[in-house]
């Protein structure tokens, strides 16, 4: 039956193991630089299937450095710096180590979803059940909606391990020799190190429910005073080894948090369900609209985080199973059920109705948005789960009592569909007013005919029309059909020739970047995610950052990391027309600055002049002249009045020779058009020619009194240098990412500090015996080296100084002046600080996690403990197959 899973997984993923091509996001395509250069044709901000997919690119470079024997503590080739296992270490993306950056996503996708089915599949034939209802089990969990909208996310990561957890919890519970605490452990330990805490609660809180209900009917059924010690005993060996195991990701994971921002995530709202009415995407999950599936969203918030989707199908034989073994009678198959159906819901309890529980467990897990609705892992697991009692059901021969577990199962569905009425009327209303009825109902025709299905293979084998073996792998057809048709879309899969590579652009950032310099730029010209891959260091990052990284951000636009600003605060989002000569992306070590093409290039402007007639250069072509300015030329600009939308032609003749660009503008362009160039070295005062040309009734421009076009122009001299145009403008900024400063101003609040970066001035968290004011003595940076967990600096400096490197102040670095121990201090708010005395010194910077040493020890000693448990056990004859003997 593995094979056969195997085999399923091999033909969702197809494409991104077989046929060449990356498992990617689509936004991160289509973002990707040079600007657009990745995007498909059918792709737009509309229909672009949004994030379903993170590709998490430093496991790619990580897996590099690991290959070439690089390891190091320290990641600095994202938003100035960040530990390396600040994302933990899920044993799936090992795999990064076995395949190249764009074939990994993919097959860590399809191997993840494999281990949530075969796990799924372990569990339920630890129960007994048939072959072929555990298959139908696994695969409703693999291809759960919760799997697939955060494939390739820790979410995911944690959820596929959630089956072997109840699997561990179960076989502890019937035979609890100690060596039982080590699967118990290790699985927790792996969700714990996958780092997603919120579902590794949920899951948690879903094991605790499911061990309390089916220990008490282990405890009626054995009837011994002594039956809580041995397994209380497990437990307890269980939660050491967790604490062993997964030590070193605590303590790693307790720096992180106390060192990031994450104030966004506090202050839940009393309420935070999503609702019950996106109960109505179990069976249709296009039906309050999917960017990835169906019509286009027309309901509040995200696909991903409100969709509940388990398919109609499964939904149905979910129903049946825990109807049938909650009439089955008193033993393991009641109680099961039982367990299962409160599983499944509390996931609904929590991510939909809400409620007291929901509030508890929002204090402890944080904010997700406002909302719970990711313990639908908590549904999912359940009813997957549930779905294969229901084959069982269906497995054993037909029976009066078969028919009448049917009409309860019926009943139940008619319940809930009763409750869900309001909802879909709400749907109804909504689908209406956004015009996307009709498409709403076409994408869900899949989910009724499996429905459709799923009842006629029931009704035929309660008549006994059907063989057990033929009802049994028509249901895996069925819904293994509604799963696919809903899981393959989802992911975006792009061939051979978009997959992400380095481009011109990303080689030539990375080759004016200067060792600890980043990248920064409006907007997404540059997505970080992608940069990641090749090695260079993106100044907005997508990833916590410290109170005084945000502060720096907020300083330069109060917006930058708020949803309302386009931005949130792992990523925020850089607007146009924003300073980049601003003394805050100096302190950030910005060297390269991105723009997209159609932009107005950076620079003192001089305006077109006011023209007095209007001229259609459809009849003839409009020309007009100015001068190179005194500081070089970086662009021209014209005034442009469209018609309707259409192509303009701009040709900017100067002695280097011609420059043409060709865009599409709309009747809202009005205003200044710009032709970058690459002018800063022309001789001042040189002529510039520029021609315009347009289809008929495109636009029209102004002229003067000689019939000659107004001509604008954008020059240099303000720090920046115009190095690229064409797919991107690239400016390359005067920054070093090592400065030597002679006065600082002390101020240990991060927002305060930010304000006196952004006014020019040097700052520190404490007094460091530094002058406040500017003594202009002599200071040098001689040379500097940067080395992952070690940067040397070599300096000279005639007065006490204060050495800044654009590196994030993060617990774990050290400095040595001269060999001899120096405090790390936090400047410029986020970055960090080592005060010198006069002289000629070189400072050595290193980095290694806090308590290094004792997390090791943690892990090397629960790797012993659990060797040692299950060498004893083995020498006892205890280990067997955890799979019951049966069908």
């Amino acid at each position: 039956m593995i094979t056969v899973a195997a085999a399923v997984v091999a033909f969702a993923f197809w494409p991104a193991l077989f046929g060449g091509g990356s498992l990617v996001s689509a936004d991160i395509v289509a973002t990707s630089a040079p600007f657009e250069s990745y995007q498909p044709e059918s792709f737009s901000l509309e229909n672009g299937p949004g994030d379903p997919i993170n590709i998490h690119a430093h496991w790619g470079t990580l897996a590099e450095d690991l290959r070439a024997g690089d390891f190091t503590w320290w990641n600095d080739d994202l938003a100035a710096g960040q530990p390396t296992l600040k994302a933990g270490a899920p044993v799936f993306n090992t795999l990064y180590l076995a395949a190249p950056s764009w074939y990994a996503p993919g097959l860590v996708a399809a191997v993840r979803a494999l281990v949530a089915i075969g796990l799924a599949f372990g569990f339920l034939r630890a129960h007994g059940l048939h072959r072929l209802s555990a298959l139908v089990g696994g695969l409703a969990f693999g291809f759960s909606g919760f799997m697939v909208g955060w494939m390739n996310w820790p979410h995911s990561s944690v959820a596929a391990l959630a089956p072997g957890l109840l699997w561990a919890i179960e076989r502890a519970l019937r035979d609890p020799k100690p060596w039982r605490a080590v699967p118990l452990g290790a699985v927790v330990a792996l969700m714990v190190w996958a780092n997603f805490p919120s579902v590794t609660i949920y899951v948690l809180v879903g094991a605790v429910a499911y061990a309390a209900v089916r220990g008490l009917q282990e405890w009626r059924a054995d009837g011994g005073t002594r039956w809580a010690v041995p397994r209380v005993t497990v437990g307890i060996g269980a939660v050491v080894l967790v604490l062993l195991l997964a030590g070193p990701h605590l303590i790693g994971f307790s720096d992180y948090v106390d060192w990031a921002d994450t104030s966004h995530r506090v202050g839940n709202p009393d309420d935070s369900s999503a609702g019950i009415g996106y109960l109505l995407t179990a069976v249709a999950p296009a039906i309050w609209g999917s960017d990835a599936v169906g019509a286009a969203w027309f309901g509040e918030g995200n696909w991903v985080e409100y969709n509940a989707h388990v398919g109609a199908s499964v939904l149905a034989l979910a129903v049946l199973g825990l109807v049938s073994g909650v009439r089955s009678g008193p033993g393991r198959r009641r109680s099961l059920a039982v367990a299962l159906a409160l599983v499944a819901g509390l996931g609904v309890l929590i991510a939909y109705v809400g409620g007291p529980l929901a509030v508890a467990l929002g204090d402890l897990t944080g904010s997700q948005g406002g909302l719970m609705t990711r313990a639908k892992v908590l549904w999912s697991l359940g009813i997957a789960l549930g779905a294969a009692l229901g084959v069982e059901r269906l497995l054993e021969t037909p029976s009066h009592r078969t028919r009448r577990d049917t009409a309860a199962a019926a009943a139940v569905i008619a319940l809930a569909g009763l409750a869900l009425l309001p909802s879909a009327f709400d749907w109804l209303d909504a689908a209406r007013a956004a015009g996307a009825f009709r498409t709403s109902l076409a994408v869900s025709t899949v989910p009724v005919i499996a429905l459709t299905a799923t009842v006629g293979l029931v009704v035929a084998r309660g008549r006994g029309r059907v063989s057990a073996a033929m009802a049994g792998w028509g249901l895996i057809v069925v819904v293994g059909v509604e799963l696919l048709s809903f899981a393959m879309p989802v992911p975006t899969i792009v061939s051979r020739d978009e997959r992400l590579q380095s481009t011109p652009a990303h080689e030539e950032v990375a080759t004016l970047l200067d060792p600890g310099e980043r990248l920064a730029g409006e907007g997404r010209t540059f997505f970080p995610s992608t940069t990641q891959l090749f090695g260079i260091d993106d100044a907005r990052g997508q990833l916590l950052k410290s109170a005084g990284y945000q502060e720096l951000l907020r300083s330069l636009d109060p917006d930058m990391l708020r949803v309302t600003g386009g931005g949130t605060p792992t990523y925020p989002n850089v607007t146009e027309g924003i300073d980049p000569t601003s003394p805050v992306w100096d302190a950030l070590g910005v060297g390269v600055w991105a723009q997209a093409p159609d932009s107005i290039p950076v620079g003192p402007r001089v305006s077109p002049g006011v023209g007095v007639a209007e001229a259609d250069p459809s009849i003839q072509a409009i020309r007009g002249t100015t001068e190179v300015p005194s500081d070089g030329l970086r662009g021209v600009l014209i005034e442009i009045d469209p018609v309707v939308g259409g192509f303009i032609d701009v040709t900017v003749r100067t002695t280097d020779g011609p420059r043409q660009v060709r865009r599409w503008v709309e009747p809202h362009d009005a205003g200044l058009f710009s032709v970058p160039v690459l002018g800063e070295n022309l001789l001042a005062g040189s002529e510039v020619k520029v021609t315009v040309r347009a289809p008929r009734n495109t636009l029209t421009v102004q002229t003067d009194d000689a019939g000659e076009l107004p001509v604008g122009t954008i020059s240099g001299g303000d720090g920046l240098s115009l190095v690229r145009i064409g797919d991107v403008l690239l400016y390359d900024r005067a920054v070093s990412a090592v400065r030597l400063v002679d006065h600082v101003i002390v101020e240990n609040s991060a927002r305060e500090s930010a304000r006196l970066v952004a006014a020019g001035q040097a700052t520190v968290d404490r007094d460091v015996g530094i002058a406040s004011s500017p003594i202009e003595s002599n200071l040098e940076v001689l040379a500097t080296s940067f080395d992952h967990d070690r940067i040397t600096v070599e300096l000279v400096a005639e007065s006490p100084a204060l050495l800044i490197v654009s590196q994030s102040y993060y617990p774990g670095w050290r400095a040595e002046v001269d060999g001899a121990a120096a405090p790390v201090v936090v400047a410029n708010s986020a970055f960090i600080g080592v005060p010198v005395a006069a002289g000629s010194q070189t400072v050595v910077l290193r980095f290694r996690p806090t308590h290094l040493g004792v997390s090791l020890w943690m892990l090397l000693g629960g790797v012993v403990l659990s060797s040692a448990l299950l060498l004893d056990g083995r020498r006892r004859g205890h280990l067997r197959s955890a799979v019951d003997p049966g069908r």
